[in-house]
């Protein structure tokens, strides 16, 4: 199997943690050593007590083993370090302190950083150990089949991130998604406010089903018809090895694609493991997205919560101002003047700097439309007008037409709530980009 890694930029070196010395044992006195063990007491008079107490303190205790397993954190990079080298490579375990070799030594690489392979094998090690493991152990001790696996999963994700970095990720994220999410809102209010009411009003998930149909969750599973939800969840499982499959004949070898048992294998390890249970039935659940969030909150809060409590004690001791007077409305009126001064001036910079900025069509000092342009003129007006039918151009969509803004104004009802302001951006959009000018057109000066 080929496993050659491409080439990619430089690698993040891991994250080592470093290690924490356990916490020193409480000192035991001489009176309750003595009552532990008097036969010590006895051998060993004088200073032979205190260096027996010493080491029956040291020695270890019922509450040592406690407070170790409280201070073990399982989500450490050591732990994690631990679990993938159990797992993934156990034929590398420490025989010894210092002559363990580094992950990124013994495994291939993923992506380019090592701080993401880390997690990332991290979840392979699970996703093995729990659905792999479990059987192949069971019928033979060859530990081949694992690492030929790994080989494959790693080709697969170096791969797709070489494919990721030759995305559009501006037209994607700011147009194509948003144009989605446009049409889902649309399709789910539509379904939600239908004409007809009961008892004529129809299922809305029928309704949005027709107005947005998808082959992986027809037909639309009814509650009391068990068939219907059979058929629909098998329309998923088989669009999703359809997914999956079309993935991987992009992202393997040629050779790899030959071998239908690893083919198959690793197909259902992405489609029902991964996307299936992982995605589908966890990152889902509303339950778990709201969990994501609290955690992301709470990180923000921590962070900016340490950042302030210097300031803190500063505002509690300044006395509270609720008291209108001149100086303060005098001070508000300049600093709103020097808001406004800062403003112009970082507008006026960014329009110079444009100029200096690359146009978004070029490609190589050349334009796409340049290109055919000028192939064009080099072709006889017959040929030129039967190549103009036939090519098609790149077309570039201007920033401040992309469906973000569309998406926006539908999702929080601007032309309903505020018509007056939907209307008046919507001018001011229109005169930006065929006004005089052009300066939000293609390439224009608030395009770059």
């Amino acid at each position: 199997m080929a496993t050659t890694a491409a080439a990619g930029p430089a690698r993040v070196p891991t994250p080592h943690p470093t290690k924490v010395a356990p916490p020193p044992a409480p000192s035991a006195s001489p009176e309750s050593v003595a009552a532990s063990s008097p036969r010590i007491s006895q051998q060993q008079p004088g200073g032979a007590k205190g260096s027996g107490s010493s080491a029956a303190g040291a020695g270890p205790g019922p509450g040592s083993g406690a407070r170790r397993a409280a201070k073990a954190d399982p989500l450490s990079d050591r732990a994690t370090v631990f679990l993938i080298r159990r797992t993934l490579c156990p034929q590398h375990l420490d025989k010894g302190k210092g002559t363990a070799l580094p992950i990124e030594e013994i495994l291939p690489p993923l992506t380019s950083r090592n701080d993401v392979d880390l997690q990332l094998y991290a979840l392979i090690s699970i996703i093995l150990k729990e659905f792999v493991q479990n059987w192949y152990n069971k019928i033979t001790p060859d530990e081949t089949f694992l690492a030929e696996i790994v080989q494959i999963i790693a080709h697969i994700t170096r791969t797709l991130e070489q494919q990721l970095r030759k995305v559009d990720l501006e037209s994607l994220l700011l147009d194509e998604l948003p144009d989605l999410l446009d049409k889902h809102i649309t399709a789910y209010r539509a379904a939600h406010d239908p004409i007809a009411h009961h008892p004529l009003k129809a299922d809305p998930r029928e309704i949005y089903h027709a107005l947005c149909p998808l082959p992986a969750l027809s037909p639309v599973p009814s509650p009391g018809n068990a068939e219907s939800i059979a058929a629909q969840a098998k329309n998923e499982s088989a669009y999703r090895q359809l997914l999956v499959q079309g993935t991987l004949a992009i992202l393997l070898p040629t050779e790899d694609l030959e071998n239908d048992c690893l083919t198959s294998l690793v197909g259902q390890i992405f489609s029902e493991l991964i996307i299936a249970n992982a995605v589908a039935n966890k990152l889902s659940e509303p339950w778990l997205i709201y969990e994501i969030l609290i955690i992301v909150s709470r990180v923000v809060l921590q962070k900016r919560a340490a950042g302030n409590e210097g300031t803190s004690s500063k505002h509690q001791a300044s006395p509270s101002r609720g008291i209108f007077s001149v100086s303060a409305l005098f001070w508000t009126i300049l600093q709103w003047c020097f808001l406004a001064t800062s403003f112009l001036r970082t507008a006026f910079a960014i329009a110079l700097a444009s100029r200096s900025v690359p146009f978004r069509t070029s490609h190589g000092g050349m334009g796409a439309g340049d290109k055919v342009t000028r192939q064009k003129t080099k072709l006889e007006p017959a040929q030129a007008a039967i190549s103009s039918e036939t090519e098609t151009k790149p077309v570039k969509t201007p920033v401040l037409a992309f469906r973000l803004w569309d998406a926006v104004s539908n999702l929080i009802e601007m032309d309903v709530r505020m018509p007056w302001l939907h209307g008046t951006l919507s001018l001011l959009q229109w005169i930006a980009m065929t006004g005089p000018g052009r300066v939000a057109d293609v390439d224009g000066r608030l395009d770059r």
